[in-house]
């Protein structure tokens, strides 16, 4: 069993992929989806790297334990589900822009794991919010296996997300970056129905939403939207549709910012 957070269990889920043997799930926070999903990210030499194994069997979520946990831990997750809509845009992006071929069942998980916590208005930290966060994770790994790929819950959005850690790591936890990646690329798409459902969310719960929030400066977060689209090659989102020079990046950013400060 992966007893722990997100790395101690994506550590978990890699040797026992490498073992042949299943592995449980128990966690103590609700950072991000990696609770339950088919991916490991582990650190390595190089970076960070993604890889491919089997999801875990059981997920175990004490939630005495997750309330425990540093605010950005016990509930980030929340930015890593709303993300799943971003993601799934992107997804749909690609099908039309390139013929990208599109699950859906793995779309409506997707959506369904992102739309349970946007509709849940109960506070963070409160049972019955917890277990809708947890169920939400899990059903994002869900989707992800699924579609075989993580295409369901990770698009621009995470792209920015890993461009952020590889360029300023250590600025903020896997969710909170999502959240703020998804929020951005809503903006990119111009979709303000889905910008302001997760703007909502993302500050009913005391989550970053800007570089300002992420303790980033615009340039800086600007430099890692230029960089995002090379930490995925070969995933079509809104950031390869746009192509966006840096100069252009850098004013849809400062939009966005004086967007979300209203």
């Amino acid at each position: 069993a992966g007893i722990g957070g997100g790395r101690t269990i994506d550590v978990t889920k890699f040797a026992a992929n490498m073992a042949g043997i299943p592995m449980v799930a128990v966690a103590t926070n609700l950072a991000h989806d990696g609770i339950a999903s088919p991916i490991s990210s582990l650190e390595h030499e190089s970076g960070k790297g993604s890889y491919g194994v089997v999801m875990p069997v059981a997920v175990i979520v004490d939630l005495d334990r997750v309330r425990l946990a540093p605010d950005a831990l016990a509930t980030a997750g929340i930015g890593d589900v709303v993300s799943n809509l971003s993601a799934v845009a992107d997804w749909e992006l690609a099908a039309a822009d390139t013929g990208e071929q599109i699950d859906g069942l793995a779309v409506a998980m997707a959506r369904t794991a992102a739309q349970a916590v946007l509709n849940q208005r109960g506070q963070a930290r409160s049972d019955e919010f917890l277990t809708v966060l947890a169920e939400a994770l899990i059903l994002s790994g869900m989707a992800m296996a699924v579609a075989g790929s993580s295409r369901p819950s990770s698009g621009g959005d995470h792209e920015i997300m890993h461009a952020i850690d590889r360029l300023y790591p250590g600025t903020a936890s896997h969710g909170e970056l999502a959240g703020v990646g998804a929020l951005f690329c809503a903006h990119l798409r111009e979709d303000r129905e889905q910008a302001e459902l997760i703007s909502a969310c993302l500050a009913r719960h005391g989550l970053p939403r800007t570089p300002d929030d992420l303790g980033m400066s615009r340039a800086d977060f600007t430099k890692a939207v230029a960089y995002a689209p090379g930490t995925r090659p070969g995933r079509y989102t809104i950031l390869e549709r746009l192509a966006l020079p840096e100069a252009e990046i850098a004013t849809r950013v400062e939009e966005y910012a004086r967007a979300i400060a209203g």
